[in-house]
């Protein structure tokens, strides 16, 4: 069995739902003729193989494909249509092993998406479909809605009570006598007592307002450790985490302790998104997980040269010098 490099592009079309897989390092002018093509894929996460419906099972399936009417070098050129494009594109980030039959040859490879590949679903939609708008009508909806309020009635006003004409004059001295008696006396009350005399402060006396409220624990960083101990969700996880675009070490220290919790799910797709999107750190390290060398049994059930071998191109691609990608590429090739 051949190795090859197979690559997923856009058709010439630009179409939704159709690509190209592009099988370099195989000539097609080796190629029988009339001989008919078929492809099997097989995603690392879990090793389970691409069915007839778009679903992910456990059995082997092959795929009938014909031959590109697009040239593009020497290479073999296979026409993909939505029922293996929309699986593959749905997650860009995953790694993907490709076997393709032609006749009697048979090749394998890990397969790159290269951008621009569209879903089928992608067609008649816009270019964000993930934001949606509120409706403005409901607003205007809502305020027509709105009655005015009632008029309230103004109360009618009390009737004014006459003080009697025939109030006793001894009862109204009586009174006045009483009123400067209790005045005098607070006088000297004041006096004598009231520039001496402190108000006793306790604690019951202190304004509740003027105490400090209990202070709530701070939120975890979204790509931290202990925000993944605190979420059991493993999408909603990632999702937070790389909304915060963290750095290779935070996103390595992550997966260190996902690998000890066996949330192997978060572990791939940490390496996957990060080392996809050109972070040659993690995929460096993600290239170590496969490569025969440093393999260690944990959430990769096995090593594999090939996707190792991805990776540290991958590595290259982004620093030609790194000599540790080299030098294992190197090895691994021989």
């Amino acid at each position: 069995m051949k190795k090859i490099r197979p690559e997923l592009k856009p058709a010439a079309s630009g179409r939704p739902g159709v690509g190209v897989l592009v099988l370099t390092s195989w000539d097609r002018e080796s190629l029988e003729f009339g001989a008919g093509a078929e492809v099997c894929v097989q995603r690392n996460q879990d090793h389970r193989y691409l069915g007839e419906h778009g679903q992910w099972t456990a059995t082997q399936t092959w795929h009938q494909v014909s031959l590109s009417e697009e040239l593009i070098d020497t290479s073999v050129v296979l026409a993909l249509d939505a029922r293996l494009v929309d699986p593959l594109v749905e997650n860009p980030q995953m790694t993907y092993q490709l076997q393709v039959r032609i006749g009697s040859e048979e090749a394998i490879g890990v397969l790159r998406l290269r951008d621009g590949v569209l879903s089928s679903r992608a067609a008649g939609q816009s270019a964000d479909p993930v934001n949606h708008v509120a409706d403005a009508q409901r607003v205007a909806a809502a305020d027509s809605l709105v009655s005015p309020l009632p008029e309230v009635a103004e109360p009618a006003p009390e009737p004014i009570i006459q003080p009697s004409q025939k109030q006793s004059k001894i009862g109204l001295w009586v009174a006045l006598i009483a009123l400067l008696i209790l005045v005098v006396a607070g006088y000297f009350a004041w006096k004598y007592f009231g520039s001496t005399a402190q108000p006793v402060i306790t604690s019951s006396t202190v304004n509740p307002a003027l105490t400090s409220p209990p202070v709530a624990p701070a939120e975890p960083a979204p790509c931290s450790t202990e925000a993944l101990t605190a979420t059991k969700d493993d999408l909603l996880f990632i999702q937070a985490c790389l909304k915060t675009n963290p750095d290779s070490n935070q996103v390595l220290t992550v997966i260190a302790t996902a690998k000890e919790a066996k949330r192997c799910d978060v572990v791939q797709r940490l390496y996957a998104f990060k080392g996809q999107s050109g972070d040659a750190k993690v995929a460096l390290a993600y290239a170590r997980e496969f490569d025969p060398a440093t393999f260690v049994a944990g959430c990769l059930s096995a090593a594999d040269k090939d996707t190792a071998i991805y990776w540290y191109e991958l590595v290259l691609s982004k620093e030609p010098e790194n000599t540790d990608a080299k030098t294992r590429l190197e090895a691994l090739r021989k």
